[in-house]
């Protein structure tokens, strides 16, 4: 998972998709197939497919919802929290919590995994150390208010695909030269399948943030329905290449037992120019995503604590250059992924991640569902197959992910539940 700022200038429909890749392709893909490996074994593709399939269906259904909600409520801050707002509209206040407070985790979780992917492959000796460096950099960025413009993310995504695309090349041209690896094979079975394609899920859950672009786009109502199907197919074919190479030059078996899977082939490049470039590419990816994904997360918090969801001192902001940043937000997401990094390993917070994306999804889904404004490309049954498909991939999850998610969400919620919502809050609009 990645991230990018709204544009300033309003994109076209080939932009919205290059954009749209700058939120897809992300330091994820450095770390996500080992675990997934380890689940589908061979069957590595047939998950992706599925996970790109139910990020398509549920991309649909944020766009629905960031259509409606910017139509009746023009000043939203949209973006990531578009299905906070919704819910809340839909389906009540304690609704809206539990989206916000989903959603919140999603972000500091995949914040925790990016920078354990950095961790990973530019400090292996110490990769929590180097966690944590890059959380402290990142979130001292965001409190002095710096923000990414269009530019870096092009650059971004450009220098990263690029880099993706070359490992594929590396692995396919290395894999006749390696040894038969001995060992227990991974057989493919459909909860494995499943499993797999919920822990891939969260290579394409940047798709909300092209699904929320609305004014940032040029006729958002044509070109966000094409850009998203659009990003969404070359971020598969990328990554389908990926885990096809990976397979290729490791084996299922090997490659679930890999850290850093790129970094090994990658040796074969001389004078150091592959494993280098590697490096480089992971930390621009997990830098940049970290720089996006603990704002977000920090200005929900804030957006909550102002509509009383959360206590009011994460409201509280202080004045830069470039703006109010939400200080008392920023400083708390920073420890709890600091706390995430030092305590957890990649791939339990991958799982935990995965499964809070796609509860958010599900939620995305339902609210999307219960629209009376509705486009021709986007009818029920296409919200009811995201929410199922969804539901499914997280229920798939390895069951200690889950169940820590659960009691996350759930702590969250009764605490909520534990105070009367005050009077005086507004009711917005109906959609």
């Amino acid at each position: 998972m990645s991230g990018t700022t709204q544009p300033r200038v309003p994109l076209g429909g080939f932009d919205a998709t290059t954009a749209g890749l700058g939120s897809i392709v992300g330091a994820g893909a450095f770390v996500a197939f080992s675990p997934a490996a380890a689940a589908a074994g061979p069957a590595l593709g047939a998950a992706l497919g599925l996970a790109a399939f139910v990020a398509f269906l549920c991309g649909l259904s944020t766009f629905q919802l960031s259509r409606a909600v910017s139509r009746r409520l023009p000043d939203d801050q949209g973006g990531d929290a578009t299905a906070r707002t919704a819910a809340r509209i839909l389906l009540g206040p304690y609704s809206g919590f539990l989206s916000g407070w989903t959603l919140v985790w999603g972000l500091l979780l995949s914040s925790a995994v990016l920078a354990l992917a950095f961790g990973a492959y530019a400090v292996p000796e110490h990769p929590r150390v180097g966690a944590a460096g890059a959380v402290v950099v990142m979130a001292t960025v965001n409190l002095l208010g710096f923000s990414r413009s269009s530019w870096v993310t092009r650059f971004i995504v450009a220098f990263v695909f690029s880099v993706l695309a070359f490992t594929v090349v590396v692995l396919f041209n290395e894999a006749p030269n390696q040894p038969v690896r001995v060992g227990a094979e991974i057989e493919a079975s459909t909860s494995g399948v499943l499993q797999a394609a919920g822990l891939l899920f969260f290579l394409f859950s940047g798709y909300t943030r092209l699904a929320t672009m609305g004014s940032g786009v040029r006729n958002p109502s044509r070109n966000l329905p094409i850009a998203i199907p659009a990003a969404l197919a070359v971020a598969f074919v990328l990554y389908w290449f990926m885990g096809s190479s990976m397979l290729a030059y490791y084996g299922a078996a090997a490659l679930s037992a890999e850290t850093a899977p790129l970094l090994d082939p990658m040796q074969s490049v001389g004078a150091g120019v592959g494993t280098g470039a590697v490096v480089i590419a992971v930390t621009a990816a997990a830098l940049g995503g970290l720089w996006s994904l603990l704002e977000s997360a920090s200005r929900t918090a804030s957006a909550m604590a102002s509509d009383r969801d959360l206590p009011s001192v994460f409201s509280a902001t202080r004045n830069t250059r470039t703006g109010s940043v939400p200080w008392a937000a920023h400083a708390a997401a920073a420890v709890v992924v600091l706390l995430l990094v030092l305590s957890g390993d990649i791939d339990g917070l991958l799982g935990m991640a995965s499964f809070t994306l796609l509860f958010y999804a599900a939620i995305t889904t339902v609210c999307a569902f219960s629209l009376k404004d509705r486009t021709r490309y986007a009818p029920r049954i296409l919200n009811l197959a995201g929410a199922a498909g969804a539901l499914l991939l997280a229920l798939a999850l390895p069951p200690l992910s889950i169940s820590l998610a659960l009691i996350i969400l759930v702590a969250g919620l009764v605490v909520r539940l534990s105070f009367r919502r005050p009077r005086s809050a507004k009711t917005p609009p109906a959609l």
